[in-house]
């Protein structure tokens, strides 16, 4: 056999019994990959759609990690040089284990490399490398003891995982290791990952991380996908999706927030690390949503030469009827910035807005303390859409194509809370079969939004600093615009 031939068949038998090595993983799976890869991470997250690939890009990592062999796509730190324990775990739901998760591993680890063992399990329980590596299979169905004794080096989560089981794996890395959850969203076990890892801003490097990805990150007959589905498939797929589960299953996004207004909010990437909003290059506008029985909300917007839109801090405060000291502490952050025009809901303006004085509206009473404000529009649903445009952006490949116009600092915590929970009004009871869908949002935890949307619905530009003061009292006026 020449030298041609036997290549020839080492490639046929690497093709068929070891495909791990020609894995080419979608986009937004390499970039899964890359940051497991990283080292960087104590636990990643891919929270994406369904059908895209998940499973099979998690056990890939794996197979990389027992046998590597050169894949361009497994050139990161981790999978080149493992410094931790080599025991590890995989756990899912009893379904997923038998129908997904060990068909995927036989298609993928190379054949002969390793041996399994039942141990009283209806299906292979324990896996064994020829490179030491091994690992068992445990369900979540199990009692949360079963998950503690051992030491692991490594352990991946399919599907949404039970908090209990999870902060026991978690302490099975105690010896150091890593962490990687691979999930669509659905269900309430879901949940308490979206604020363990979606919703933690303090998300340095050795903590956490994660990736999102929708269906059509997968569809190849996009550029730049390097997806496997078809446009065609894909369509006939999500048009028999109930409308709650196209979060999930469409979107990789979190059921429990279905029906969200602003689909387009990504904490990837519009919530940034705040910086220094200098006088020179910002304005900034003030607005205030006052409440009787609430907390009054305060939110300060900058803009820059760009048109650029940064929501940079933010005020909740329960001072009813303590007028100097809700002055005060307006001042004292408003200090910070070139204040060019400040807003106020016009209930601001309507006397006996808070206890304490019933002869006097708010506005009235803080512009005697040098707080003068405009009074703002209602037109909520205008302003609505003002947020989602300047939300929207687009990006392919991993690079951003056309940015938001819309960020915010990490800082502004409920600011963010409530874009992510801002959703459709529903119908309940019988009425929800009866009636079409409600054409406005719940009028609940949405005071930030509403100072938001009146800043954005006025169209705020940059302008130049002017030589002395720029802000100036007589600039504004107290009726209402509209």
């Amino acid at each position: 056999m020449t030298d041609t031939q036997e290549l020839k068949k080492e490639k046929l038998y690497r093709l068929e019994k070891e495909k791990y090595r020609y894995f080419i993983p979608t986009v937004k799976g390499e970039e899964f990959i890359d940051l497991v890869g990283s080292n960087e991470w104590f636990i990643t997250l891919y929270s994406a759609a369904n059908g895209i690939g998940k499973t099979a890009t998690a056990v890939n990592m794996l197979a990389h990690l027992f046998f590597p062999c050169g894949n361009k796509y497994f050139q990161t730190p981790l999978w080149l040089d493992w410094p931790y324990i080599k025991r590890g775990r995989i756990v899912s739901d009893p379904t997923n284990i038998q129908e997904k998760i060990i068909p995927e591993l036989k298609k993928w680890l190379p054949e002969g490399r390793y041996t399994t063992e039942k141990k009283g399990k209806n299906y292979e329980y324990f896996w064994k490398m020829d490179t030491a590596f091994s690992f068992d299979l445990m369900t979540y169905d199990q009692e949360t003891k079963e998950f503690e004794s051992v030491d692991l080096g490594w352990c991946f989560l399919d599907e949404p995982c039970p908090e209990a089981i999870y902060k026991a794996n978690i302490s099975r890395l105690r010896m150091g290791g890593r962490m990687f959850i691979t999930e669509t969203p659905i269900g309430s076990n879901s949940i308490f990952l979206y604020d363990e890892i979606i919703c933690n801003t303090n998300n340095e490097k050795g903590k956490r991380a994660y990736v999102q990805a929708d269906v059509w990150s997968a569809c190849k007959d996009i550029p730049g996908t390097r997806g496997q589905l078809s446009r065609q498939n894909i369509e006939l797929m999500i048009s028999q999706y109930s409308e709650e589960d196209k979060q999930a299953r469409i979107f990789g996004k979190y059921q429990h927030l279905t029906g969200i207004i602003f689909k387009q909010f990504s904490r990837k990437i519009h919530v940034i690390k705040p910086f220094d909003i200098t006088m020179e290059n910002y304005v900034v506008w003030e607005m205030l949503d006052p409440h009787p029985r609430h907390p009054d909300a305060v939110l300060w917007v900058a803009i820059d030469r760009k048109g650029t839109i940064f929501v940079v801090d933010e005020l909740s405060i329960n001072v009813f009827g303590k007028f100097d000291e809700l002055a005060q502490r307006i001042k004292n952050k408003a200090s910070q910035f070139r204040i060019v025009k400040r807003l106020a809901d016009p209930a601001a303006f309507n006397e006996d807005q808070h206890r304490g004085d019933s002869n006097n509206s708010l506005a009235k009473i803080l512009s005697e303390k040098g707080l003068h404000y405009q009074k703002a529009t209602k037109f909520r649903s205008t302003a609505d859409r003002c947020i989602a445009n300047a939300l929207n952006f687009q990006e392919l490949g991993g690079f951003m194509q056309k940015p938001p116009q819309l960020y915010f600092f990490d800082n502004c915590k409920q600011m963010i809370w409530e874009v992510e929970r801002y959703r459709w009004d529903n119908w309940v009871g019988k009425a929800r079969n009866k009636k079409g869908a409600k054409e406005k949002p719940v009028d609940k935890d949405d005071h930030f939004i509403e100072n938001l949307g009146r800043c954005l619905i006025q169209k705020p530009q940059f302008r130049e600093m002017e030589k002395e003061n720029d802000f100036s009292d007589s600039d504004i006026p107290l009726s209402d615009p509209y």
